[in-house]
């Protein structure tokens, strides 16, 4: 071998070795990024969960309440239509009552 040879295999080894550090301090940093990205992928998915988890919280309430609320909404209809007939039985007592009244004046 000669010296020229020489140094030009050692200039690519050298460029070999820059090459490999390189690529390794590229490794490392991707490496962080990707427990970064899975920790923050963790945390996420937590987060998501406790949302979904509240979400199914307000969905059985809500499901309760519209049920109270149309159990509300028929007591009232049935109560109004209660109220309706106890008033006109009111005004025909009214009517027995005052015609009773017109006859107990007219007996003597």
């Amino acid at each position: 071998m000669t010296k020229q040879m020489k140094t030009i295999l050692c200039a690519v080894m050298a460029a070999a070795v820059v090459l490999m550090a390189v690529c390794a301090g590229n490794y490392l940093s991707l490496g962080r990024q990707l427990r970064n990205t899975e920790r923050q992928l963790t945390e996420s998915r937590s987060v998501w969960e406790q949302i979904a988890a509240e979400k199914e919280e307000l969905q059985k309430d809500l499901k309760s309440r519209k049920a109270e609320l149309r159990e509300a909404k028929l007591s009232l209809t049935e109560s109004t239509e209660r109220a309706e007939g106890l008033k006109e039985e009111i005004q025909q007592l009214k009517a027995d009552i005052e015609h009773l009244s017109q006859s107990a004046a007219s007996v003597p």
